[in-house]
């Protein structure tokens, strides 16, 4: 099971996006964009974003499964990939209910996961992940929570397309056992 990136340089929201062409897209369909001019997270709060510096990650991950036993749970699995991907940046991710990825108490991750239906068809899941790579001090002055960077931990940049493919790689490489079992690990929250 392979994944294909759409990369757009700006666009409103990759999630308003992925909905707009959603007849179109194909499973595993990952729309990333340099810049969201409207990003948003849950309750349509806006989610700051930059090109500067290297990047970081505005993606929408199109899912078009067979078995919707455990789509509930799928903001909860985004969360637990992220974290572990963060984890081989040395980074110690908590968790806060009910999609924010958290390092130190301050917000690197927001997960937003959308059904889509046209009256009862279920046509698909659109997965939102922003993860903030390399936001500077400047940069996270912007967001009206305390939030971080892997840059601000580390101090070091960290490559955005090499972030995602590992990303992308640990996402799919539990998806199937997710769709059948759901998540099998609880998340401690903070």
């Amino acid at each position: 099971m392979r994944y294909n990136i759409i990369k757009i340089e700006n666009v409103d929201s990759t999630s308003v996006w992925a909905r707009k062409n959603l007849d179109t897209l194909n499973d595993f369909d990952v729309i990333s964009a340099d810049n969201q001019l409207s990003g948003h997270g849950q309750f349509e709060r806006k989610w700051y974003s930059s090109d500067k510096n290297g990047g970081n990650i505005y993606i929408s991950i199109v899912l078009k499964p067979d078995k919707i036993n455990y789509l509930n749970e799928l903001t909860r699995y985004t969360s637990s990939i992220v974290s572990e991907v963060l984890k081989t940046y040395s980074l110690k991710p908590d968790f806060k209910f009910p999609n924010d990825v958290l390092i130190s108490g301050k917000k690197i991750s927001g997960i937003l996961a959308e059904s889509v239906f046209v009256g009862s068809e279920f046509k698909g899941v659109i997965v939102g992940v922003g993860i903030n790579l390399n936001l500077d001090g400047l940069d996270i002055k912007n967001i009206d929570i305390p939030a971080t960077s892997i840059f601000l931990e580390t101090n070091k940049r960290t490559d955005k397309d090499e972030f995602l493919s590992k990303f992308m790689e640990s996402f799919i490489n539990s998806y199937d056992n997710f769709l059948n079992n759901g998540l099998k690990s609880e998340l401690t929250y903070v």
